[in-house]
């Protein structure tokens, strides 16, 4: 795994464990459930639905914004 999946993967469980809104919290169990559904990994949706953002838009809106809180120089939006 590179640096960037690394930091990718620990960004999205400080989102889900600091997140308090329960409609975010609902999206991602729903995200979570699609993604075992799919047979694909919870992270692999999960950055497949922040490249989309047609899906779940307040769940990515959140996230894009936390992300530009805590992001590493990294990654971009």
């Amino acid at each position: 795994m590179v640096q960037l999946e690394e930091d990718f993967i620990k960004l999205v469980d400080s989102f889900v464990v600091e997140t308090k809104d329960p409609k975010i919290l609902a999206e991602i169990s729903q995200l979570d459930e699609e993604s075992r559904l799919l047979g694909i990994s919870f992270y692999d949706m999960y950055c497949v639905i922040v490249q989309d953002g047609t899906k779940h838009k307040s769940l990515v809106s959140e996230f894009k914004t936390y992300m530009n809180l805590k992001k590493p120089a990294t990654f971009a939006v």
